[in-house]
């Protein structure tokens, strides 16, 4: 979902002289010299940098390539960020046998940086574009190796949902919210993410279109991922997940939310094309497989898709603003984003009871 470029970007310069004594200071280094500082992936939600690394600890060489995570330095996609319960929830998944980019280090003294930030290891590997159709690692791929990468990746949402998030604690960082509160928790997002101004009022309306048709019960929690996209993945050779990436949006609550986003948005890119990756299953058969690796059935999917169709909007069209406010053309327009135009079809066969 923020697969576009920072509004406004730290100079690399600075990066590297505010690293190079937290280095020299957390790892015990006499001398560290960065010899890369690139910006290699996009995003408006978190800037991402990658730095190499070499020196000398106790006379011997020293080399070390990690990857750094801050905060947007002015606006951006979220209202405030928690770096630190990104790094909790990475390292408790870790544990619990999911990949990520561990060990990861929170850095809360802005001293260095002027800012808190991540730091974890670079992870060789494929990260997949943020449109599946458009990814040739994916399209050229045969079709039995698409519906392969499929299969695991929903396999990997059901282990990340069977986490034992009480186990490791992960209710004391991680919100937790129900129905109601994922509810007022986005309707507060509509009221801040253009100032108070109704720029979509589509997005309000669908937005109470799902208060009104809420589903009466809801499934146990579970820990949730947020983002879940193949575009928040590092695949190796094999098309498997080695890391799984971006955990900022992550939550406790009903499973559903994230697999209707990962489906949601996979049918919406798939309209908006008019064609599908050839390999990957239909939707109910994607559903069953998952659901066998979950270990219950899902409930009220169609209700999920339609809200993540509500969020994953209003964070669109979050990010169309602020590159209209830095005088930049959005990918996708705001008033008559297509994207409305699917969303308002799915109320529509909602409402009349279809699928």
């Amino acid at each position: 979902m923020t697969g576009m470029a920072l509004v406004v970007e730290r100079d690399l310069d600075a990066i590297a002289g505010g690293i190079t004594p937290w280095l020299c200071a957390r790892r015990g280094l006499d001398e560290v010299r960065i010899i890369g500082c690139t910006r290699p992936s996009e995003g408006l939600s978190s800037e991402t940098v990658v730095l190499d690394a070499v020196g000398t600890r106790g006379g011997a060489p020293w080399s070390e390539s990690l990857v750094l995570r801050l905060p947007p330095s002015a606006e951006g996609t979220f209202e405030s960020y928690d770096l630190s319960q990104q790094a909790c929830t990475q390292t408790a998944v870790s544990a619990a046998g999911i990949p990520t980019a561990v060990p990861v280090e929170f850095e809360s003294d802005t001293a260095w940086l002027d800012a808190p930030f991540l730091v974890m290891p670079t992870i060789d590997g494929h990260i997949p574009g943020d449109v599946t159709l458009l990814d040739d690692w994916i399209i050229s791929a045969s079709s039995e190796a698409q519906a392969d990468l499929h299969g695991h990746f929903l396999e990997m949402l059901a282990a990340i949902h069977r986490v034992d998030w009480r186990r490791d604690g992960l209710d004391e960082v991680v919100p937790a919210r129900d129905l109601g509160a994922e509810l007022a928790h986005w309707s507060a997002y509509l009221d801040w993410y253009a100032d108070g101004e109704p720029i979509v009022p589509a997005l309000v309306d669908a937005l109470e279109w799902c208060r009104n048709h809420r589903p009466d019960d809801e499934p146990r929690p579970s820990l949730l991922w947020g983002d879940v996209r193949l575009g928040n993945v590092i695949f190796d050779g094999d098309r498997r997940a080695v890391a799984v990436l971006d955990w900022e949006m992550a939550t406790i609550g009903p499973a559903e939310h994230d697999l209707a986003w990962f489906l949601g948005l996979e049918a919406m890119q798939s309209e908006l094309f008019g064609r599908t990756v050839p390999g990957f299953p239909p939707r109910d058969e994607a559903v069953a497989h998952y659901e066998a690796h979950l270990g219950r059935p899902v409930r009220d999917l169609d209700w999920y898709e339609i809200f993540a169709l509500v969020r994953s909007t209003a964070i669109m069209t979050r990010i169309a603003l602020l590159h209209l406010r830095a005088g930049r053309t959005p990918v996708l327009p705001i008033a008559d984003n297509p994207v409305l135009d699917v969303l308002r079809r799915r109320i529509e066969t909602a409402s009349r009871g279809g699928s």
